[in-house]
């Protein structure tokens, strides 16, 4: 029997907070000592989650939706909360993967961690720390045409004083129909961390380093900050920015009140599903063109380019590697396909392989991130020079961002990506540095792939 599907979001709400009435009550004695996840669900007939999200009086969020825009999922409040600021992130995945494991197959953990985890902390990401994910109290996802509402007792830390703040979500949750026109954030003033001239010195710098043998490449980033004019809703900017790329991946992580970290990233990292993975090479760039033909001659001329194509394998050598460490076969789905973007274009090579028995989240993420795309090649040498060169702090930028569920995950690289902190907005975009590379050109690069975000920025 096929469960009643709700006709609005406010018809599921009470369902739901009559589900949960029903759950304490029968439950009340009797918690058993299962170390996993109560999930208590009511489907709906049609739901917007990122509309829903802004709409919502509570200061730690998630949200994050797929490439083909087919999963969408909205987090809000914490039923469970696993950081890590000292021995890495391999514990935090082993710890997800033991909950997950008496838990029902829809509870996602959603979460990142910090590009290079053994780099100093800047005071603007301490917040994070070196990996973070939530379990949301309060959910609303879509899954192909499937709309659930959803509410998560992870029944370890169940206590009344929990399910009071459940309740108190569910009594407040707002569902009426939203929508966000398209407002510019009003910037009073801009700074790039390098400025020009110091990003000229340290791309020289970086082919200094691939002249004399000790890398391949090395990708230097920088930041664009921006002072607003006032504080802004990160989920209204996400609902902004995703109409600059709907063929992106778009995410928000916002865990303390006026700081999110938020992207629109063209690149899967991997996704499992059981024993298939699938992962993916994102490198070398262009712009689009502004006619039919300008943008045919930029593609071919990405395409045919020797230093693009040394850049782009790179990258997918190293990930077919991985792939066969892992793996017990492999192979190529598409080679130098044409990623086209609204402001760039790149070349991506996609490839698919089955996982050897026991193999899981702990093994491969802290194996496949960084990719060469974000670091260099080889990484150790790349991420000391990043390390040495950048006059900031990445933080989660760069880093793997996604969620993981009971056999199956799907992480991207956290790319094209910024952090609000209250009235500062800092975003963070890269360029492969490799031999042939000129700082002028690759400072040219970063100013159109910050296209999108600057569409979103008027002035005072």
């Amino acid at each position: 029997m096929k469960p009643e599907k709700f006709q609005s979001l406010e018809e599921a709400r009470h369902a739901l907070i009559k589900l949960l009435q029903e759950w304490v009550k029968s439950n009340k004695n009797s918690i058993s000592d299962n170390s996993g996840v109560v999930r208590l669900e009511v489907s709906v007939v049609m739901a917007h989650p990122l509309e829903w999200l802004t709409l919502q009086d509570c200061f730690q969020k998630v949200y994050w939706e797929n490439r083909t825009q087919k999963e969408q999922f909205a987090g809000i409040g914490a039923a469970l909360e696993i950081a890590d600021g000292k021995d890495g992130y391999e514990n935090i995945l082993l710890a997800i993967s033991k909950i997950l494991q008496d838990s029902p197959e829809t509870v996602r953990f959603y979460g990142g961690m910090r590009f290079d985890a053994t780099a100093t902390i800047s005071p603007e990401w301490q917040t994070w720390g070196t990996a973070h994910f939530t379990l949301p109290l309060v959910e609303l996802s879509t899954v192909d045409d499937n709309v659930t509402l959803a509410c998560n007792i992870y029944l370890v830390e169940y206590a009344d004083s929990k399910l009071q703040q459940l309740q108190n979500l569910l009594q407040s949750l707002r569902t009426e129909d939203i929508t966000i026109p398209d407002n510019p954030l009003i910037q009073l003033e801009r700074h790039d961390l390098p400025e020009y001239r110091q990003w000229c010195s340290l791309v020289e710098q970086g082919l200094k380093n691939i002249s004399t043998g000790k890398l391949n490449k090395v990708v230097l980033a920088r930041a664009a900050v921006f002072s607003l004019a006032r504080d802004y809703d990160p989920n209204e900017l996400l609902l902004q920015l995703r109409r600059q790329a709907p063929q992106a991946f778009h995410f928000c992580f916002q865990l303390a009140p006026h700081q999110a970290f938020l992207g629109i990233t063209p690149e899967l990292l991997y996704r499992r599903s059981g024993t298939q993975i699938e992962s993916e090479a994102i490198a070398s760039t262009r712009p689009r063109g502004q006619t039919l033909e300008d943008d045919e001659r930029l593609a071919t001329e990405l395409r045919e380019s020797e230093k693009e194509q040394r850049e782009h394998l790179m990258v997918l050598e190293r990930m077919e590697r991985l792939l066969q460490q892992f793996c017990k076969q492999t192979e190529r789905l598409s080679y130098l396909e044409r990623l086209q973007l609204r402001h760039v274009q790149h070349l991506q090579s996609r490839v698919q392989g089955i996982l050897l028995p026991d193999v899981d989240d702990s093994d491969l993420l802290p194996t496949f991130h960084p990719t060469p795309a974000v670091s260099g090649t080889p990484d150790p040498e790349a991420r000391a020079l990043i390390r040495e060169l950048e006059p900031f702090d990445r933080g989660w930028y760069a880093g793997p961002v996604g969620w993981i569920k009971r056999g199956q995950a799907e992480f991207a690289v956290g790319i094209r990506s910024g952090l609000l902190c209250g009235r500062t907005l800092r975003i963070y975009t890269g360029a492969g540095i490799v031999e042939g590379s000129v700082p002028e050109e690759e400072w040219r690069e970063i100013e159109v792939k910050l296209q999108s975000w600057q569409s979103l920025l008027g002035r005072s």
